[in-house]
């Protein structure tokens, strides 16, 4: 005997207004979206939807857990007939079948740490009588999906694009549904973190028992994870079967035509599966004591505070990097001047082939205009801004990756400022150039994970520097900037606000992001 459906849909129709066409008096007209969809789902079953943008997967998936009402047709979950029925009677369906959303950042409250945002279904559905007992079961969740409870201290912008997602994943689950729609949920992702989260998945596929509706865009991920699939086009299903059959021999000509426009390798069975084992508990870290560094802009600042931060904590060697050697007096033995200007190409290929020992980069040569982008010299600024900060970072990371790569991984410090993290036009050129660099960062950071190197990014407010002299009070020391770079190598922690202000604008960028901006714009120099 077949097993009774837990996700029954039949002629399912939905039309939506049209605002583009609304009309000066009356509803807007509508627009057909989705045109007499069937489907079933069995418990534990994984069904993926495809198709290409536009096709109406994303409305699909929202209507099956009636985010949208349908217009005609039937859907059933679970036995019980849910086409019409009021907000009222489904508050309480809405814990067996979630949705997780594509982006992370958009779904997630910014000013909710996230502990409250895992917390809050538990909270509206009455399963945690106090804060202490929902506490309990954020934490299990976190650990759950391969976060650690500190983890739930932190800001939804204070995490990587994969641990927000996992952070959704953990809100989905905390109500033991049956039934979880993932609606393009590794499309942002790096390759390594989708392969993370797809392993995720199938595991609490199989622990929980879900059932997944699982959509994308993506055919190989479709088939590595799901086992049938419907490819959509236009708002109708023009095929459904189990994956084998559909992706060897496809029957309706637009399928065939979406396997032909996009290549399908063929699919590496361990892919998913030999990245599961490094979920839980995997920091990247590095002891600062015996390691090679170099340092750039060591001859002076926050550069000359980390050399000596370097030696007092039992650095091997020192390369201190900096566009002329001429008169520079080295502090110790351990350092190596070495001259090096981060906009020269040639000079920075150089240097990674002569220091080939570094395990330790730390990018903090800068330049430092801080001009509104509407003054007269703001494009020469930006120019010579970008060419430094942001082009000389990612060409040291370039060059000296493949270094860090071959002497087993190491880390890179990317020195940045809390300003990358302000809206640009309220800001400068400064900021500009800084927020491009924080982006270059993060992708780094991504593709270097695979050869288990660290990317930091370091976001600290003003520094008592001669480039930091024309802010206000207070000012941090480069000594504790630089000591709070190499505390967090040390640690694995990937972006680090040091001091008071840095911390507390950060925090005011996830409560009032356009509060914080009217307060910088006030030190624009004119």
């Amino acid at each position: 005997m077949a097993e009774p459906a837990l996700l029954e849909a039949a002629g399912l129709r939905l039309s939506l207004p049209d605002y583009s066409r609304k009309q000066p008096f009356g509803a807007a007209p509508t627009v057909d979206i989705l045109h007499g969809i069937d489907l079933t789902l069995a418990p534990g079953d994984t069904l993926g939807i495809v198709g290409e943008s536009g096709s109406g997967k994303t409305s699909l998936g929202r209507t099956l857990v009636r985010l949208y009402k349908p217009t005609a047709g039937s859907l059933l979950f679970d036995g019980q007939d849910i086409t019409g029925l009021p907000e009222e009677r489904l508050r309480p369906l809405r814990a067996r079948f979630q949705m997780i959303f594509q982006d992370p950042q958009s779904s997630l409250n910014p000013r909710h740490r996230v502990a409250d945002i895992v917390a809050r279904p538990l909270r509206l559905h009455g399963r945690a009588a106090t804060a202490a007992e929902a506490r309990k079961q954020v934490d299990a969740l976190l650990e759950r999906v391969a976060l650690r409870p500190v983890h739930g201290e932190r800001y939804p912008h204070e995490l990587s694009g994969g641990e927000r997602q996992r952070v959704g994943i953990a809100r989905a689950i905390a109500l033991q549904p049956r039934l979880v729609v993932a609606d393009e949920i590794v499309s942002g992702l790096d390759v390594s973190s989708q392969a993370q989260i797809l392993a995720l998945l199938r595991e609490l596929r199989r622990d929980l028992g879900l059932a997944l509706l699982f959509i994308s865009h993506d055919l190989s991920v479709v088939r590595t994870v799901c086992d049938r699939v419907m490819v959509m086009l236009n708002g109708r299903a023009v095929e459904q079967g189990d994956c084998a059959s559909i992706f060897a021999a496809p029957k309706h000509p637009y399928t065939r035509r979406l396997l032909n426009a996009i290549p399908l390798p063929d699919v590496d069975p361990d892919w998913v599966a030999r990245t599961a084992e490094k979920e839980l508990g995997e920091t990247l870290t590095m002891n600062v004591k015996d390691s090679v560094a170099l340092v750039t802009g060591a001859n002076r600042g926050v550069g000359e505070a980390f050399v000596q931060a370097l030696l007092n904590r039992g650095a091997a060697k020192v390369y201190a990097g900096m566009r002329s050697t001429v008169g520079y007096e080295a502090p110790d033995g351990r350092v190596q001047p070495v001259e090096l200007d981060v906009t020269d190409h040639a000079a920075v290929a150089k240097a990674a082939a002569e220091c080939g020992d570094v395990t330790l980069l730390v990018n903090n040569a800068g330049v430092n205009h801080n001009r509104p982008i509407s003054a007269d010299a703001a494009q020469r600024n930006a120019r010579d801004e970008m060419a430094v900060n942001y082009f000389g970072t990612m060409e040291m990371c370039r060059q000296f990756g493949p270094v860090l790569g071959a002497n087993g991984g190491g880390a890179i410090v990317n020195m940045l400022s809390i300003l990358a993290r302000v809206n640009l036009p309220m800001i400068g050129t400064y900021c500009a150039s800084k927020a491009a660099t924080l982006s270059l960062t993060q992708g780094v950071r991504a593709e270097l994970a695979a050869q288990g190197t660290l990317v930091v990014a370091v976001m600290p407010a003003a520094i008592n520097t001669r480039m930091g002299d024309m802010n206000p009070p207070p000012l941090e020391e480069p000594a504790d900037v630089a000591n709070a770079a190499l505390d967090a190598v040390e640690a694995g922690e990937e972006d680090i606000y040091p001091g008071v202000v840095a911390d507390g604008v950060s925090q005011g960028l996830a409560a009032d992001p356009k509060g914080v901006e009217k307060q910088f714009a006030e030190y624009l120099p004119g």
